[in-house]
């Protein structure tokens, strides 16, 4: 395989829970600008939530947004795809009537629709969700959302609840729910292997050509979408099961094992 272009997913694959900076993460940052290597990343998180880590490995090929609703080069979107906000109108009033935590994004930043614990908490830790608005009625019309967070910090379960005001749509949503807390909803389509195509398009290299590396649900499609796809040891099994490789190694350690078994280095 001519590897001419590796994407990693971020949390879990480039980082784990306490989203610390490992040792494993920087000797990958530093072969990826020493050796020049072709290295971009695809995440359920916004452009403001990565700009750190493109900053850290020099990105400057296009990143995969928002689960794939969109795709960013240089800090300027260069593909959106958006969600219709009367769609998930009612899903968010009744996430927010459950003192849930709903967060939308537009691609290049977050804006929480209201401040609570759990907001305050990431933003005290991870310096998240410290945008808030809660929409007139009259600017839900303008609203630009490529992707709705919604988390239940309560209890277990209750998001069901929620999601049920999103069925008459389902045709039109991809909803990727994570646990019985949390989920993500993006217009139909948007995905990281519909993202992963978007760049091979940009860039007019083969899918055959592409690496892929994840360790959750939401990178499945990515990893079956290219010709090598690779699952890091913390991943879960369903991951594994779709994975052309699994790495001995966990998170940034996994993604730089993957990266020294199936890269070479041009000389």
């Amino acid at each position: 395989m001519d590897t001419q272009l590796i994407i990693s997913d971020v949390d879990g694959t480039l980082i784990d829970q306490t989203e610390e900076i490992s040792q494993a993460f920087n000797e990958l940052s530093e072969k990826v600008k020493a050796e020049k290597i072709p290295f971009t990343i695809a995440s359920g998180r916004c452009y403001s939530e990565l700009k750190a880590f493109i900053e850290h490995f020099n990105i400057q090929l296009p990143v995969v947004v928002n689960n794939g609703a969109g795709g960013v080069q240089n800090g300027k979107l260069i593909w959106s795809n958006l969600v219709d906000p009367f769609m998930v109108k009612e899903a968010m009033l009744c996430a927010d009537r459950m003192d849930m935590v709903v967060v939308t994004s537009d691609g290049l930043t977050d804006t929480a629709y209201r401040h609570n614990a759990y907001i305050q908490r990431q933003i005290e830790k991870f310096g998240r969700y410290n945008r808030f608005h809660i929409p007139l009625e009259h600017e839900w019309e303008d609203l630009k959302i490529q992707k709705l967070l919604l988390i239940d910090p309560e209890k277990p379960g209750r998001i069901d609840e929620v999601l049920k005001h999103l069925e008459p749509y389902k045709d039109h949503l991809n909803i990727v729910q994570y646990d019985a807390r949390s989920a993500d909803i993006m217009a139909k389509d948007s995905n990281k292997a519909m993202g992963i195509i978007n760049i091979a398009k940009v860039l007019q290299i083969e899918l055959a050509n592409v690496m892929a590396v994840g360790d959750a649900q939401n990178d499945i499609e990515m990893i079956k979408q290219v010709g090598q796809g690779v699952a890091v040891a913390n991943a879960k099994d369903e991951l594994k099961q779709h994975a052309d490789y699994v790495c001995e190694n966990k998170n940034a350690a996994g993604v730089l094992e993957a990266v020294n078994k199936f890269y070479e280095t041009a000389i």
